[in-house]
């Protein structure tokens, strides 16, 4: 398959009294076209801060991307101007924010915001724009379309403005697009609803999907592929099916654990012990050691790197591809 998307070894820090924190420490991230690849890990792990990378919308100072490329279409976005990633953020990579009501400009209409990303993109007439507006409230399911083109924001229910802020990013059928914990606070029905949406856009327009979330639920509806991160690192990365079939970093495995299930009688679901800490404290040797229950010694003082094995499949543990470890 034809690779859309490479990040390699990308770093972003943010500086800190003079210190520079490794919010994202040396992420490898690939996206073929037409491919769904979730981006999973709990709160803190570097998730959001890779893609808003990818977008190159870190807020500068303090965040910086220190090191690393991010190829899109065989070009490294990382070495263009302001001026010329305005023309592909929005255009050819679109992002759908984790809270719709504070990425919509309250004091525009619904249609306003389509129409004017159309006309800077796309170059539209504005009769035209707004034609096309129509059509892509259409598209993700709003029946009143018309009617609803001069609304506010504030008139429309969680799921509603998530819709909107769908068809905002698909109207220019963009190459990548990046979903930020897009069913986030939403009731499930109308999670299931957004998550349909995004498959069949995807089907129509071959676009290709960056799906953020800590939802495993969401994971196994949507992705093809999913990459595990923990502190600002990749850990895992596996196609779905062998993900969920077998998980191989421990991590991945207490994110698995921590699911809850239909079946047995459990009073207490299980949970990985302590918290992600922050990038300013992160522990020597392997970042996972101080909440692992396979750790030995050489985890606390070595950072394993992240190795391939099983073909396709890659790992950052001890315990894979080490003989010291497996004895």
């Amino acid at each position: 398959m034809t690779a859309l998307l490479e990040v390699k070894n990308l770093k972003t820090y943010f500086k800190k009294k003079k210190v520079n924190i490794p919010a994202v420490d040396g992420v490898d991230l690939k996206i073929n076209k037409g491919e769904t690849v979730a981006l999973v890990g709990e709160s803190g792990s570097g998730k959001s801060i890779t893609s808003l990378s990818i977008m190159r919308l870190i807020p500068s100072p303090p965040g910086e991307i220190v090191d690393g490329e991010i190829l899109f279409d065989g070009k490294d976005i990382v070495k263009l101007t302001e001026n010329d990633m305005c023309k592909i953020r929005g255009n050819d990579i679109s992002m759908i924010f984790q809270e719709p009501m504070t990425s919509l400009n309250p004091v525009l209409t619904i249609g306003e915001q389509i129409i004017e990303v159309l006309m800077y993109h796309q170059k539209m007439s504005k009769s035209t724009a707004r034609n096309r507006a129509i059509e892509m409230l259409e598209l993700v399911g709003f029946s009143r379309a018309k009617e609803l083109i001069d609304d506010y924001p504030h008139r429309l229910s969680g799921g509603m403005r998530q819709r909107v802020m769908i068809a905002i990013a698909m109207s220019c059928n963009p190459k990548l697009l990046i979903a930020d914990e897009p069913t986030t606070a939403l009731d499930v029905t109308i999670q299931a609803q957004i998550l349909d949406l995004m498959k069949d856009l995807s089907k129509k327009s071959d676009t290709s999907i960056l799906i953020i979330t800590h939802d495993l639920g969401v994971v196994s509806e949507v992705a093809d592929r999913v990459v595990v991160m923990y502190c600002g690192q990749v850990v895992e990365e596996a196609s779905v099916d062998d993900l969920f079939d077998e998980p191989l970093h421990p991590y991945t495995t207490g994110l698995m654990g921590s699911i809850p299930s239909l079946d047995g009688d459990v009073e207490r679901l299980y949970s990985i012990e302590g918290t992600v800490p922050p990038p300013e404290h992160f522990p020597e040797g392997c970042r996972f050691a101080p909440r692992c229950p396979h750790a030995f010694d050489r985890c606390r003082n070595e950072d394993p790197s992240l190795i391939t094995i099983k073909g396709s499949r890659s790992v950052r543990c001890f315990l894979h591809g080490d003989k010291e470890a497996k004895v």
